[in-house]
């Protein structure tokens, strides 16, 4: 995940590749005993599940990933909630 934005109270806007673009796909609260990521630094987030053209389900932050390329952050990576009847 890309982090897009530092909000208010030690949360960050994160955003996977499609295409040529960014795209939002929610916020993800950084704990207090870790460091805030910088704009633009890759992050590892673990969720429960996201939504089709929504946001994370439970995000959970992680770590910053160095050993990582933008590119490797696409919305393929994404596990979607499976529909149920």
């Amino acid at each position: 995940m890309i982090v897009t934005k530092i909000n208010d109270k030690r949360s960050v806007a994160v955003a996977v590749i499609v295409g040529d673009n960014q795209i939002g796909v929610g916020n993800v609260t950084i704990q207090p005993n870790k460091e805030v990521p910088i704009v633009n630094s890759i992050i590892e987030v673990r969720y429960l599940y996201a939504y089709k053209k929504g946001s994370l389900y439970q995000p959970n932050y992680l770590s910053v990933r160095d050993d990582v390329k933008l590119e490797d952050c696409s919305i393929s990576q994404l596990k979607y909630k499976k529909d149920t009847l």
